[in-house]
């Protein structure tokens, strides 16, 4: 292909909504957006040569269909349309500033959209013996971004007619998309640009008289073909063209699709394309995980390469959910049908999630089991020496964590919303984790009866609560269970229920079995008995040490009798008599001077 042939053709929807989401309208941040744009169009201008000039203003040249070699040529035209609209959004939202220059902006924005349709309309154009240097697809997209505009244009000055023809026309194109998309990805980002005008479609046809507005399969089935040809001339051929072109009919047998989600006999939505391409990801994932009875250190990286893509479907299912709640207030172009979706799938994905997670860990215990524990649990002596005791410790110990890490998991899972609405799926997870919990009891047990230093009452108590922990499991797992997390067999139940027996059993004849040192009759007689302790010196033959100890004793006494004396001569004391008043004022009467005068 010569220089003149380039093929100018790029993907217009992908490239829209990733700038759009990365840079501030999935937050409804429409300044920072504007300001991308600017940035944007700046370096495309200089990249194909179209700057204004630094010194003095230089009109740059008008791109044709001639001079385009660069498909960068077509984005400067699509960006310099998204910086008008959306400096029209931003003053839609700034209520300080008249609706008339948010129209202004939104007609510099379908000018420059109208250009670039005509533009890509004529690229697409087969000349003589050369095929069109842009493909269906890229002007279907770009035809779809004008009417985009146009319908919103229309849609602000009321014109509900026009509005509703061009978004039919719009939905009708996208539609095209969605059946022949390649991938689950595309069709994703089809339906999620249709999912953002669906409520522009009820408003409009509410204002036009429409009873049942929010049915729009059948406002857009009263829509006549004739209608959609005079909105757009060429629709039928361009419709056709992309037929052609994406293989419809061949497309459904060799796409690489998302398989249908269902949760509980409901399916879930997955209308957003980074939750789809995060989904197909976690999809080969978990076929090349197979049944999950992977064992060694191979299997256990498929485990966390599972639980890594998750994670990061988690992740970018909560950021979306949140930016959605964030800008639901203020977006006009919000879709409950959108929000809604968006959280089932959150919740799914989280489900997902701590399933597989408690699926990992039931297999690090099979594998920790598959060690030198004995498997009579009535047998408390391990053979081998104190290493092989310490090893068995170490793993009962490291099991009991296990099932204490998916009992949190299950706990998580009965808080979910999309668990607790669903009967079936509530009942299971109750009872999986009265089941693990008999489980972790049932291990804990066994490491106190094992232990060097056993603890036989602290056993009998955990299997007691064992037993009653799985009485309940039995009654929720004997009802019909939808999602189940882990299949658990009656005769995984029974097993465990012998066991528990057994070993509740053992413990106890342990525990009667332990021989208990009596302390001695006279420790007995001292805690409560008041001895003579000093004829039992007198009769040890020890008089002088019992002298001693009277003479010191008989001081102490004489001691006490001075004190009490001095005290009691104390309070028997008279008071002395106080100062006669008379006599000091006779004393203050003096004379001037030091008493020279005045002195009596």
């Amino acid at each position: 292909m010569s220089v003149d042939q380039v093929d100018v053709s790029f993907k217009v929807l992908s490239l829209l909504s990733k700038e759009r989401a990365v840079y501030g309208l999935r937050n409804g941040d429409h300044e920072r957006y504007r300001r991308h744009c600017s940035n944007k169009v700046h370096r495309l201008r200089q990249v194909t040569g179209t700057t204004c000039g630094k010194k003095t203003y230089k009109a740059p040249s008008k791109i044709e269909a001639e001079s385009v070699k660069d498909v960068r040529q077509l984005q400067l035209l699509l960006f310099s349309t998204e910086r008008a609209l959306a400096h029209s959004h931003e003053l839609k939202r700034d209520k300080t500033h008249s609706k008339k220059d948010q129209l202004s902006w939104l007609r510099q924005a379908f000018k420059l959209s109208t250009q670039l349709y005509s533009l890509v309309q004529s690229l697409s154009a087969p000349s003589s013996d050369l095929p069109g240097r842009a493909d269906a697809k890229t002007l279907g997209e770009i035809t779809i971004y004008h009417l985009t505009i146009r319908s919103e244009l229309s849609f602000e000055k009321s014109n509900w007619i026009g509005s509703l023809t061009d978004l039919a026309c719009r939905r009708k194109l996208l539609a095209t998309l969605v059946e022949g998309a390649k991938d689950s990805y595309d069709e994703a980002l089809a339906n999620e640009f249709i999912d953002s005008h669906d409520p522009l479609i009820r408003y409009c046809a509410y204002k036009l008289g429409r009873a049942e507005s929010h049915d729009i399969e059948g406002v857009m089935a009263d829509i006549e073909p004739e209608v959609l040809e005079e909105a757009l001339p060429g629709m039928s051929q361009l419709l056709e063209s992309l037929r052609t072109e994406t293989g419809v009919e061949e497309m459904e047998e060799g796409r690489r699709k998302l398989e249908d989600v269902e949760f509980a006999g409901e399916k879930v939505e997955l209308r957003n394309a980074e939750i789809v391409g995060v989904m197909v990801r976690v999809q080969d994932a978990l076929s090349k995980l197979g049944d999950g009875k992977s064992k060694g250190a191979r299997g256990m990286k498929r485990w966390d390469r599972v639980l890594s893509v998750l994670g990061e479907a988690e992740g970018v299912a909560r950021k979306l959910l949140e930016d959605n709640e964030a800008s639901g207030a203020s977006s006009s172009l919000r879709s409950t049908r959108t929000a809604q979706s968006l959280a089932l799938a959150h919740q799914y994905i989280i489900y997902l999630l701590l399933t597989h997670r408690i699926r990992r860990d039931l297999a690090l215990v099979e594998t920790l089991s598959s060690s030198p524990v004995p498997k009579d649990p009535t047998q408390f002596k391990v053979q081998g020496g104190k290493a092989k005791l310490e090893e068995v410790v170490k793993t009962l110990g490291a099991i009991v964590k296990l099932y204490g890490t998916m009992l949190q998991s299950l706990k998580q899972a009965a808080e979910l919303s999309v668990v607790q609405e669903k009967e079936g799926v509530r009942s299971g997870v109750e009872g999986l984790e009265a089941y693990f919990h008999a489980i972790r009891c049932y291990n804990l047990a066994r490491l106190h009866c094992i232990h060097p230093d056993p603890s036989y009452p602290s056993a009998v108590q955990l299997l007691s609560n064992a037993s009653l922990s799985l009485r309940q499991a039995q009654d929720f797992l004997s009802s019909p269970i939808d999602e189940p997390i882990v299949s658990v067999p009656a005769k995984d139940l029974s097993s465990l229920s012998k066991d528990i027996s057994a070993l509740e059993k053992a413990s106890k004849r342990g525990l009667f079995g332990q021989s208990v040192e009596k302390p001695v009759f006279f420790d007995m007689a001292f805690n409560y008995i008041d001895l003579p302790i000093d004829e039992l010196q007198r009769m040890a033959s020890n008089g002088e040490k019992v002298e001693a100890t009277n003479i010191k004793t008989h001081e102490k006494e004489v001691e006490i009798k001075s004190v009490e004396n001095v005290k009691k001569s104390r309070e028997s004391r008279e008071t002395t008599p106080a100062v006669d008043s008379q006599e000091e004022k006779q004393e203050g009467k003096k004379g001037w001077l030091g008493g020279w005068f005045g002195r009596k």
